[in-house]
């Protein structure tokens, strides 16, 4: 009777290895047919539209498809197993492996010097996109499953009963021979071992892939290549300086903001904590960040720090200091860089009274508008523009990257006269002050709205013969653009 236990036994193992290939071929067949162009380029059509560049639009559109290619398998195979192994496959020869390809290839910044691939950190990124793609796939194949139930298993149970039927028609013989009692129980303790060993894999399985995929927040917010390169080989533009900058953080108390502690960065020049520098004063850029964003933005994403190292060493660029702010909100909400109309948020006044007179007092700053320039990227565009056109006497130069020049969003409690009174193209015409700012602005060809946002400014600026800087870029609103263009505006700065 044991014989018989152990027959069917085997037969439930063979039962599931089959089913394993089927989710595991089922897989690379949804794999092979999702990654196709004439799937992908709709969806990564959709979200380009949305606002995305293309970098994290591709992996995005990735990932949809290795969840999809998941749930195939897992729909026809029943085996979630199968369907992550097969993920692996399909996410490596999808997209993975071209995204090391590219990375591999030489990258230079935008003044020529070559950025150097660090190996390790594109070994990390590459094992956080894998983790990635098997989360995906792990909701993919559970959504599968959940279909195969109400679609197949009717389908499967009547074929299963079919076979039963005539499997008792033939061996009629084995009703003669019952079971073992023992036998039974041997089968059901090791199905009963292999599932309990089952289940503590696929939990430590999801535990690891979470810590594994715990740092991909920047692979969206900044992009798959974010931090993949370090500067360019520089050398001290002068003997017994260093070569690069101190990035030192801080924060201070704001009264605007009722006590509030804000916090932001702050880089020093090369020069600043040496004997020859002791004495010398230095001009100040302030660097917004847009939405949602912080005050590390500038450094993860624009490489404002590695510019500024490489444009002072290399003689491009005055020495000058940076100063990074954080424009949240008390509880993150988007604050425009400006005056809430309730004044509950009171963010332009933090940035134009406290922060500059914290800087000037703890920061050997030239404390003059001349040699003080604010600039930003999106919301911070807007807010820099905002900022600048309201208070010329502080800031004499801005700098606005991908931005738009008319009041939007919620913290104008959609009064109409208050929103007129903070849109640059509105309030600029009317302050004459203002017309002696020198006005960087930067934009990309398929920045939309924005790129039109920037053309109908400039049209404006020029009805009025203000002078501007235009940095147009081929690209989206991304920061590869914004790398650019700051790089390009920080060369065009003169103090």
């Amino acid at each position: 009777m044991k014989l018989f236990s152990s027959r069917r036994y085997r037969t439930g193992r063979v039962h599931f290895v089959l089913l394993f290939f089927v989710s595991l071929l089922g897989t690379l067949l949804g794999g092979e047919l999702l990654f196709r162009d004439s799937v992908v380029g709709g969806i990564f059509s959709t979200i380009i539209n949305i606002g995305l560049d293309p970098q994290r639009t591709e992996l995005v559109v990735a990932l949809l498809m290795t969840a999809g290619a998941a749930l195939i398998g897992a729909l026809l195979g029943r085996r979630k197993s199968g369907a992550v192994v097969g993920v692996g496959i399909v996410f490596w020869f999808g997209y993975l492996a071209n995204f090391i390809h590219v990375e591999q290839q030489p990258l230079r910044d935008p003044g020529g010097l070559l950025e150097p691939l660090v190996a390790s950190a594109l070994v990390n990124t590459s094992v956080t996109m894998m983790a990635l793609a098997l989360l995906v796939a792990f909701i993919g194949s559970a959504v599968g499953s959940a279909l195969a139930e109400v679609l197949l298993d009717p389908f499967y149970d009547l074929l299963q009963g079919a076979w039963r039927f005539l499997a008792r028609r033939r061996f009629a013989w084995q009703k003669t021979f019952p079971l073992a009692a023992n036998g039974m129980a041997d089968v059901s303790r090791t199905d009963r071992i292999f599932k309990r060993v089952g289940q503590w894999l696929g939990v430590f399985g999801i535990v690891g892939l979470l810590f594994l995929a715990n740092t991909a927040g920047d692979l969206f917010t900044f992009g798959p290549d974010v931090g993949l390169h370090t500067v360019p080989v520089i050398h001290a533009a002068a003997p017994g300086l260093p070569i690069h900058g101190t990035l030192v953080s801080s924060s201070l108390v704001s009264a605007a903001l009722n006590g509030q502690r804000k916090p932001f960065l702050i880089y020093l020049p090369p020069s600043y904590n040496t004997s020859q520098g002791r004495a010398k004063h230095y001009p100040v850029l302030y660097l917004l960040h847009g939405s949602p964003g912080k005050d590390i933005d500038w450094t993860t994403g624009g490489k404002a720090v590695e510019s500024a190292d490489t444009l002072i060493d290399t003689g491009a660029m005055p020495e000058m200091i940076l100063v990074l702010p954080d424009g949240n909100g008390r509880l993150g909400a988007t604050s425009e860089w400006a005056d809430s109309f309730d004044h509950r948020q009171l963010i332009e006044t933090y940035v134009t009274r406290d922060l500059v007179h914290y800087v000037d007092q703890h920061y050997r700053t030239i404390p003059t508008a001349a040699h003080r320039a604010i600039g930003g990227l999106s919301m911070g565009g807007f807010g820099a523009m905002n900022i600048a056109v309201h208070h010329p006497d502080v800031f004499g130069t801005v700098i606005s990257l991908g931005g738009y020049y008319f009041a939007e969003g919620a913290i104008w409690s959609h009064n109409i006269a208050y929103m007129q009174k903070n849109s640059p193209a509105l309030t600029l015409p009317k302050n004459k002050a203002a017309w002696k700012l020198h006005i960087y602005l930067g934009a990309a060809t398929k920045d939309q709205p924005y790129y039109k946002d920037t053309v109908n400014f400039m049209h404006q600026l020029s009805k009025l013969h203000i002078p501007y800087q235009f940095d147009l870029q081929t690209g989206y609103h991304s920061w590869r653009v914004w790398q650019v263009q700051m790089y390009n505006a920080m060369r065009w700065l003169k103090w």
